[in-house]
């Protein structure tokens, strides 16, 4: 297969001798490692009989050709499916193939984070198998710690001491900052608000997702927070500019110090620059009363438009498979497993970054997984925004986006 351009599919591979084939769509950024996907899916060939079609996309892409495909009932046999409100979004409008069955007699089923399950399950119903995940930590630039006088090997555990560390390191006229705060009308600013609000004490929702619960003491500090370190402070870019994928870029030439990032980040940090290897690190996200993260990831989904169903959850289970996941891990060192069993028994339980990010990810917690989410990230991305800008007070922004997520959410 050939390298992934633009973030759209250049690849698809059949072997002709088999009689049946299936299709699967990669999106996000495990789309980039297609050698890995061609091994990996000619193992289930040979093991199976069945042919595979692999289609890859880029994470900008891949949504809207997803939703087009499932809308007009042309899907493939099986998909990625974001672990941010994708799968309930599309069980609610019927796309999906209900897989309760299927998981409840599946020997992997008990080796799955249980914090996983929410996101895949409408109705009490799981349409999806988780596949892989990642949760929300500091990523962190340790030569510049050690340019400002700070211990590399202890970073900040608290937001006045991610404050003051970012202070010491932050030199705008060098354009040299201590913290990227994400402000873009994007899914970005919306976990990193989330990061701050449950690390305050807060949350998103109510338990039953009925109703909006950021409108509270909690969620008020944590907006000014988190907005104060760009307005206030000026320990940040312009967060409206720029958000964790742009900073991590910058951190990868020594221009922020400090920012959200997660396992994914290793890869992609150490492609923009191949000497910052050893010369960065992951620590537990500062707090205010709580630990607290984001989880994220994708999971599998079969479509139910696919005349391959069953075959379509042989591939899923398969490739969620423990062997499997232990080849991932031997070849590529990541990203993270959905399975518990593989994060133990892999290289990755020796990795003192990895020890970070599993010793975090208990205090992960879900997007509401509800088809509104969208629309209920958009309203946070505005707030956020809003605020940002001086269009608004914290207050009052703060107010009229739980206003309209309660609309959102029906309530009268």
């Amino acid at each position: 297969m050939r390298k992934l351009l633009l973030g759209v599919v250049l690849v698809a591979f059949v072997i002709l001798s088999f009689g049946k084939t299936l299709t699967i769509w990669i999106g996000g950024q495990v789309a980039e490692l297609d050698e890995t996907w061609n091994k990996i899916i000619k193992g289930f060939e040979q093991q199976y009989g069945i042919n595979v079609e692999v289609q890859l996309f880029g994470f900008d892409t891949y949504y809207d050709k997803l939703v087009t495909a499932l809308q007009a009932g042309k899907g493939p046999d099986l998909a990625f499916a974001d672990l941010g409100g994708w799968v309930p979004t599309f069980a609610e409008k019927g796309w999906l193939e209900p897989l309760e069955e299927q998981i409840k007699n599946w020997e992997g089923t008990p080796q799955i984070w249980p914090n996983l399950w929410p996101t895949v399950t409408y109705n009490n119903v799981r349409y999806g198998l988780p596949w892989y995940t990642d949760c929300r930590l500091l990523l962190y630039n340790k030569t510049m710690f050690e340019q400002a006088g700070l211990d590399p090997d202890k970073p900040p555990r608290t937001w006045d001491e991610l404050l003051e560390y970012a202070q010491k390191i932050t030199d705008a006229k060098k354009r040299i900052y201590g913290y990227g705060v994400s402000g873009t009308k994007t899914e970005h600013t919306t976990l990193g608000y989330m990061m701050f609000l449950y690390a305050a004490g807060g949350k998103l929702l109510t338990d039953d997702y009925s109703r909006a619960a950021f409108n509270t003491p909690e969620g008020l500090k944590a907006l000014k927070f988190y907005t104060d370190l760009a307005k206030k402070y000026g320990v940040s870019p312009n967060p409206i500019q720029y958000h964790e994928d742009d900073y991590r870029n910058m951190m990868a030439q020594n221009r922020i110090a400090m920012a959200i990032g997660g396992p994914w980040s290793f890869p992609l940090i150490e492609a923009a620059n191949p000497n910052i290897v050893g010369k960065y690190s992951v620590a537990l996200h500062p707090y205010d009363v709580q630990p607290a993260s984001v989880l994220g990831g994708w999971a599998l989904v079969i479509p139910k438009s696919s005349p391959n169903k069953e075959d379509a959850w042989k591939l899923a289970s398969y490739l969620t498979s423990f062997d499997v996941w232990m080849k991932w891990i031997e070849e590529k060192g990541g990203p993270m497993p959905t399975r518990m069993d593989v994060c133990k028994a892999s290289k990755l339980a020796k990795d003192p970054r990895w020890q970070v990010i599993f010793e975090t990810f208990p205090h992960a917690v879900a997007r509401p997984p509800i088809p509104q989410y969208p629309q209920i990230s958009e309203q946070i991305q505005i707030m956020v925004q809003k605020v940002l800008l001086n269009e608004l007070t914290p207050e009052e922004a703060i107010a009229i986006a739980a206003d309209n997520v309660n609309k959102i959410l029906g309530v009268k």
